[in-house]
């Protein structure tokens, strides 16, 4: 039923050659670069003709798109209470700004300084396999190739305040930011204590953020090497048998750890038309269980959702092979279907989640190669090439 390559033994062998043989691959690093080679090489031992290299330039490191937002809320207190009327102007609107900031960062969406921050190079890599019959659909399938550091607040120890502390964070923020603006326009000399409070959150954030920096890269066997795996070996069975009315890209992206910059460029070059293409990003699929993700989201203002159709077909290829044990799932995560429904596109992600209900060892230093289950890597390939399918049959119905 399933293609011969969709096996653990040779999903293995990817995992095994990124994470433990190139290692850590920090984006714009030339172990990303490395990682970059690698998925070329392999997909021309497989004789795939159509395949090229995506250039672009981005930051190395998700604290240039965060820190300089915690800084402008920490400056707002000092400045509203020391500055005066012009103090409390600036102050309020610096809260209102790094609030903005942040609520945007939390949708995947590029700081508006980016074109600042983005000193390093890096690239995507794409490849293309054509039908066996009459294209009438593109189904995109999307692996990241990079690493993020061991990170302490991303998530915290105890994800299930990720959402709640984020949530309170804005709001505070935007109510400070506002009070103090209303303050100055209305000349008010006194201000309320409590004013202090959405200043000193990212005033204390802001070690641990550093803190943070400082920490090294994981290896990323899991996040997301095994999402790579997954993608080439579709590859390799692609190669023997091709979807027959649906034309399939491979799109393994960089910089996705440092907001999402791959997708961003390819969606702003390529710009694929929104209707009859769909989109299957993989996310840690190495341990644990799986799923298709049905809400997505770090805070409450920031959740967004996959693509109806996509979900009614995630949940038909699971009901079709229920040995594969896939479930639809609210997930805490962040990551590139957030940009693809923001430009309007049909997508879902498929992620492996632990008994605790949230991602296995996420931004720790325990993301290695020993920590990866060749069975659950097996069952996500397999659950992936059942969804394709599913994708297939839908261009089917219009011949």
């Amino acid at each position: 039923m399933f293609p011969e390559t969709l096996r653990a033994a040779r999903l293995m062998d990817h995992v095994r050659c990124l994470a433990r043989e190139i290692g850590p691959r920090p984006s714009t690093s030339p172990q990303e670069r490395q990682a970059a080679d690698y998925v070329k090489r392999t997909l021309r031992s497989l004789d795939v003709a159509n395949i090229w290299e995506q250039r672009f330039q981005s930051q190395n490191s998700l604290g240039w798109a965060t820190i300089p937002y915690l800084l402008a809320g920490a400056l707002a207190a000092p400045l509203a209470w020391a500055g005066g009327r012009a103090g409390r102007l600036l102050g309020g609107l610096l809260l209102l700004a790094g609030a903005f900031g942040l609520h945007r960062f939390s949708l995947g969406r590029p700081p508006f300084f980016q074109r600042l921050i983005a000193t390093g190079p890096s690239q995507n890599v794409i490849a293309r396999f054509p039908p066996a019959g009459e294209a009438q659909r593109h189904l995109y399938l999307i692996g990241h190739l990079d690493t993020n550091k061991q990170r302490f607040l991303a998530p915290l120890p105890w994800p299930g305040l990720v959402r709640p502390l984020n949530t309170a964070s804005l709001v505070l923020a935007a109510l400070g930011g506002l009070t103090l603006l209303l303050d100055a326009l209305l000349n008010h000399r006194r201000r309320a204590t409590w004013q202090w409070l959405p200043g000193a959150i990212p005033l204390s954030f802001l070690p641990a953020l550093f803190f943070d920096e400082a920490q090294p890269h994981v290896d990323g066997a899991n996040d997301n090497a095994s999402a790579v795996a997954v993608l080439l070996t579709v590859a390799e069975a692609l190669q023997r048998q091709p979807l027959q009315n649906t034309e399939v890209t491979l799109l393994f992206t960089g910089c996705e750890e440092v907001i999402c910059v791959g997708i961003e460029e390819y969606l702003q070059k390529y710009a694929p038309p929104r209707e009859n293409s769909y989109w299957i990003d993989l996310e840690m699929v190495g341990t644990g269980n799986l799923c298709f993700v049905t809400r997505h989201g770090i805070n409450h203002f920031s959740h967004y959702t996959p693509d109806p159709e996509m979900v009614a077909l995630a949940a038909r290829a699971a009901g079709k092979h229920p040995q594969l044990n896939v479930i639809g799932k609210e997930m805490l995560i962040l990551e590139e279907v957030a940009n693809l429904r923001h430009h309007g596109y049909k997508a879902i992600c498929l992620a492996g989640f632990g008994d605790d209900g949230y991602l296995a060892n996420w931004h720790r230093l325990s993301d290695n190669l020993d920590n990866i289950e060749p069975e659950t890597l097996e069952r996500a390939a397999r659950y992936t090439w059942a969804l394709m399918q599913e994708v297939d049959r839908i261009a089917n119905k219009n011949e």
